[in-house]
């Protein structure tokens, strides 16, 4: 019984290390015709890693939702810090809307890996009301893009970043003088 249960195992460590050996040998093929592939077609070869190295920068660079409630934060802080008078108008809503729906917990972050979406849901998702957990009031998947209302990339949120150029410039007060002088 002791030599069966040892030949057993010698024929198994046996396969394990066959099995093992040819992985290593398949590895080892890849290697050697990829290393002469970039030898053959260099210019293919630069494209291919040039691709690679933009989407980890995409990838490193691309902002958490962390980074857009500091975003949210910050916009919010600056613009209670000018006097309505002298706010835009569509950088004031805008943040509002932000703010409104982050403190409510409709304001969402999702990652694509090369860039995030941030977008607004009806409800919160702790929420249980008939509305909010039922599968036929919500909107169809095929209409998410209705929802979204941002798009961050290479570390910073787009319309965010838009909306907050002029926020101290009321476009309203501009106006207001061109008519004086006319």
């Amino acid at each position: 019984m002791a030599n069966v249960a040892a030949k057993v195992k010698v024929g198994l460590f046996r396969r394990l290390g066959n099995y093992f050996l040819n992985i290593l040998n398949d590895y080892k093929a890849v290697a050697l015709e990829t290393a002469q592939d970039i030898k053959d077609r260099p210019g293919k070869t630069s494209i291919y890693f040039a691709g690679i190295i933009t989407a980890g920068i995409f990838i490193k660079a691309n902002p958490s939702a962390a980074d857009l409630d500091e975003a949210v934060i910050e916009s919010a802080h600056e613009l209670s810090l000018l006097s309505s008078s002298i706010r835009n108008k569509d950088s004031d809503s805008f943040i509002s809307q932000l703010s409104s729906a982050h403190r409510d917990g409709r304001l969402h972050h999702t990652s694509l890996m090369l860039c995030s979406l941030v977008w607004l849901s009806d409800y919160c998702e702790d929420l249980d009301l008939y509305e909010a957990q039922c599968k036929y009031t919500q909107l169809p998947w095929y209409e998410f893009h209705k929802k979204i209302v941002d798009v961050g990339f290479l570390g910073k949120f787009i319309k965010l970043s838009d909306k907050m150029k002029n926020y101290d410039v009321n476009e309203d007060e501009w106006k207001n003088g061109d008519d004086v002088s006319t």
